[in-house]
């Protein structure tokens, strides 16, 4: 069964761990990276792939150079570590957050930043639950929470956008008279026509929406929850973008993503509208 954990749990697995791989869109300097690089020293088996063509917002290269750095500490400590180039021999761009520590999965819906504005869970080895691969599945099994479950509907993203299957559930709800709270991240809508134009839509459907300072990935509706590392953004057309997606009625995780949300949505500030 999925549960939820800290990055203190993660890094105390690490240290004793002898099979460690790490997929992920991009990894802070940090916990996470500190010990990757201390369990290659010792000798463990350490493989990292980070994504080698991610998208460069700031126009600055930022991420890349971040990545690249990342790459060349754990290279030199001992890890099989490289930049994932999305090409013809390697189609789908990484943006899942997965680290396989031995036979147990731990997915992020962040970037393994080691910081609070994070939810980490574990997926032991042999557990039932189901966790999609893949952006459009992701958003698929997302929507299916909110379109069986639509009551207290509340999204958080850290990108938005139309033309996906959880815009399509929110604004149903929305239209229905459900009032959705959507929260998105304040940095990507700034100067986002396309995605404020998609907010705004559902603000006027009857959608609440506000600007928050966070980049998690989850979404609650009833006594169930979705999480991932798929932003609810337009899906890839072929191929697919690895992100990961699952689903959970456990108890603490809904708990702890009311929580989060509800606090996240006290402080956030109103959705502005459209640039023009």
């Amino acid at each position: 069964m999925m549960t939820l954990v800290s990055t203190g749990a993660v890094l105390r697995a690490l240290r004793g761990a002898r099979e460690i791989a790490l997929d992920a869109y991009m990894l802070h300097p940090g916990a996470v990276e500190d010990a990757l690089v201390a369990a290659a020293a010792r000798g463990a088996h350490v493989r990292v792939r980070l994504e080698g063509r991610p998208y460069d917002a700031d126009g600055r290269g930022g991420v890349l150079r971040c990545n690249a750095e990342v790459i060349a500490r754990l290279q030199r400590a001992g890890a099989d570590a490289e930049l994932d180039d999305t090409d013809a021999a390697h189609p789908q761009p990484l943006h899942t957050k997965e680290l396989r520590i031995g036979a147990a999965r731990y997915l992020d819906d962040c970037n393994w930043t080691g910081g609070a504005g994070e939810t980490i869970v574990r997926v032991p080895a042999g557990a039932r639950d189901a966790v999609s691969a893949s952006k459009r599945p992701a958003l698929a099994d997302e929507a299916g929470v909110l379109s069986a479950n639509g009551q207290d509907v509340a999204v958080e993203s850290e990108s938005f956008g139309c033309c996906n299957a959880v815009f399509g559930a929110l604004d149903r709800l929305a239209r229905a008279g459900r009032a959705p709270r959507v929260l998105v991240a304040a940095r990507d809508c700034a100067h986002n026509e396309r995605e404020r134009a998609a907010l705004q839509r559902l603000v006027q459907d009857g959608a609440r929406v506000r600007m928050c300072d966070a980049n998690e990935k989850f979404a609650l509706a009833g006594t169930r929850a979705w999480l991932g590392s798929a932003n609810a953004t337009a899906a890839f057309s072929q191929p697919d973008q690895r992100d990961w997606g699952a689903s959970t009625a456990a108890p603490r995780i809904v708990a702890h993503l009311r929580e989060v949300f509800e606090r996240r949505w006290s402080r956030a500030r109103p959705f502005a509208g459209t640039l023009g």
